[in-house]
């Protein structure tokens, strides 16, 4: 995990790689309150790829049990904070 980054340096490297990942979303349409599931009509493909590279990015040892119910940004950031 890329150790000594800030909540909002977490954040925006979220936020872009689900821009990144995704593909058809402009980067201003997305923020810590966005809900990727609702908000957006994300494939699954695109969904498994974005917490695969999380997970690789972060080095994110998070389990099953910790990624149940996530659907927003900010979720993504809180857990990669809580498993710094």
């Amino acid at each position: 995990m890329e150790s000594n980054l800030t909540r909002i340096e977490i954040s925006e490297k979220v936020i872009q790689l689900f821009v990144d990942i995704v593909g058809f979303i402009d980067r201003s349409q997305v923020t810590e309150q966005t809900d990727f599931i609702h908000d957006f009509e994300i494939i699954d493909d695109d969904l498994t790829c974005f917490v695969m590279q999380i997970k690789w990015q972060f080095d994110l040892r998070a389990t099953q049990e910790d990624w149940n119910g996530i659907t927003t940004i900010k979720q993504i950031v809180d857990l990669i904070v809580q498993h710094q």
